[in-house]
């Protein structure tokens, strides 16, 4: 087969512009479909796509001036296997080996690694997007059309439709040297995080930790190490990627404090896919499966962030599940873990430290308390950048969608109390006043109009929640689901049965488990046809 150039695909892109000229010119919404999704708020079906799904080719890397090029699709576990081949990295990566270089740029995101380089936008130094008018344009980080690389920064696609990425690398050993380090409080627990972020001369590249509890916390740190070498053969071996090892989270809660191990880069870097953090022992749950070593072994495929996330969706868990990424100040953050641990029980966290790099641009779109007048500056002052902490809180809530909506709101005002900001990918509860209020609209919506984007969905189309309503008069039939039925309403058989093709009805997830616990059918509503509508 001959290879993929850059040819090839300045003609992928050209019939994609057309595409979007098209839709343009009828003024017709249309969403990205790049064929799986890591985001877990629900899509009103039948919006025409523009399916992007083949522009998923790397380029180019280049190892003397440590950059690749590739296109948006491309998966971040697939540049982070070419890189390796060459004895390099991003340098910035994401938890999940699915994630695309594309939305990893168009939504905030990043891993242990932030602490240095910041989020992933930070490591992009140019891309390609097709504007909402079908023109085709290359914006670069501090150079021509600047204003639009910046604007498309955690954007969620709202400025235009990234095809192509070129992003920094760096070098990178075969394995990495881990070290958990136990903590008997949340309080210890930040500032040893923050301690180390302060370091000037660190021998560790990544650091990140989880709370388990008020008394129980690790900090994780790891550096580079090569396999082979003579140090890393006094450590024994640990990998979080096969059917039976143990999954990150259980393992970080379990090892003594002090302890070291290797494990090779790949595991380590995407070591949370794997029940994604912790987020498969409610999938299990919610199919009344038992968490165990043999069942999580015989789920493995399943219980990957992608398969987890995908069973959110297609059931309609998500709709009443706290699901979120929040950025706080290091001097707030103590006060955060006491109210979600005080008002909604969530455990474990996961904290990772991410760096407001110094020498960044502004970006509208970046999860960072914007200071108002008045306001000491938020983030610990650092050499390189202000440092904040990501939270991730992901766990079970209340199901009535009236409690549901008042947790999530009292959640956004905590949040703002304390100068916190949501990751921008997750579901918002903000009114469109407070929503702006958060961010430069002003900047925004000029970038927009520069730019023919403003018959693209906005940021707060995308992101925006309403409350879930009950339709009191669904009608149902006495009848109860059989076996077959059953099975075929159940992730993952509706997928293997019906694909991804638009169906013909779209009912809440209240509407369809309020069904599924009185044992009835939909009346009048092929099962094949229905699916879940967020609104």
């Amino acid at each position: 087969m001959a290879p993929y150039t850059l040819e090839h695909h300045d003609k992928a892109v050209q019939a994609l512009s057309e595409e979007v000229a098209a839709f343009h010119k009828t003024r017709t919404p249309f969403r990205i479909n790049h064929g799986s999704t890591h985001a877990t708020r629900m899509r009103p079906p039948g919006t025409p796509q523009l399916f992007t799904t083949h522009l998923n080719h790397i380029l180019g890397v280049n190892v003397a001036e440590q950059y690749a090029v590739v296109e948006s699709n491309v998966k971040l576990g697939d540049i982070l296997h070419e890189a390796q081949k060459l004895g390099l990295m991003p340098t910035t990566l994401m938890d999940f080996p699915d994630v695309t270089v594309g939305g990893g740029f168009s939504g905030a995101s990043g891993e242990s690694m932030c602490w240095e380089e910041g989020l992933f936008d930070a490591c992009v130094l140019e891309v390609e997007l097709i504007l909402g008018n079908g023109d085709v344009v290359r914006a670069v980080k501090g150079g021509k059309n600047a204003d639009l690389f910046d604007a498309a920064r955690c954007s969620l696609g709202s400025l235009g439709v990234v095809t192509l990425v070129k992003m920094r690398l760096r070098e990178a050993k075969d394995s990495v040297l881990v070290t958990y380090e136990k903590k008997d409080s949340v309080k210890e627990t930040i500032d040893r995080i923050a301690e180390l972020c302060g370091n000037e001369k660190p021998d560790y590249d990544y650091i990140d930790g989880v709370v388990f509890s008020q008394t129980h916390g690790v900090v994780v740190t790891a550096r580079h190490i090569d396999s082979k070498s003579a140090e890393a053969k006094k450590y024994p071996s640990q990998r979080f990627d096969r059917p039976l090892d143990e999954w990150c989270y259980r393992h970080t809660r379990d090892v003594p404090s002090g302890h070291s191990e290797v494990v090779p880069l790949r595991s380590y870097l995407f070591r949370w896919d794997r029940g994604a953090f912790w987020g498969g022992e409610t999938m299990l749950a919610y199919f009344g499966v038992p968490s165990n070593r043999i069942t999580r072994a015989l789920f493995d495929k399943l219980c990957n962030a992608r398969g987890i996330y995908k069973a959110q969706l297609s059931t309609g868990s998500a709709e009443f599940a706290i699901i979120q990424d929040l950025i706080l100040p290091v001097e707030t953050s103590k006060e955060w873990v006491d109210y979600v641990d005080e008002e909604l029980g969530i455990w474990p966290m996961w904290c990772t430290p991410v760096r407001k790099l110094a020498n960044d641009s502004e970006v509208w779109g970046h999860p960072f308390w914007k200071t108002k007048p008045g306001e000491q500056e938020a983030g610990v002052a650092q050499k390189k950048g202000r440092l904040f902490m990501d939270w991730g809180v992901w766990g079970a809530c209340d199901g009535e969608p009236e409690a549901f909506n008042r947790i999530n709101r009292r959640l956004e005002e905590r949040l703002k109390e304390l100068r916190g900001m949501k990751l921008i990918y997750a579901a918002s509860f903000y009114t469109e006043e407070e929503f702006w209020d958060l961010y430069d609209r002003k900047r925004y919506d000029d970038a927009r109009k520069k730019w023919h984007a403003e018959t693209l969905p906005t940021v707060w189309d995308k992101i925006r929640r309403d409350p879930p309503k009950m339709r009191e008069e669904i009608e149902v039939e006495e009848r109860p689901l059989t076996l077959f039925e059953r099975l075929l309403w159940v992730w993952p058989f509706d997928r293997m049965v019906f694909g991804d093709e638009e169906p013909k009805y779209t009912l809440s997830c209240c509407e369809i488990n309020r069904a599924r616990d009185r044992g009835q059918a939909l009346a009048g509503i092929p099962r094949e046809e229905c699916t879940f509508q967020h609104r």
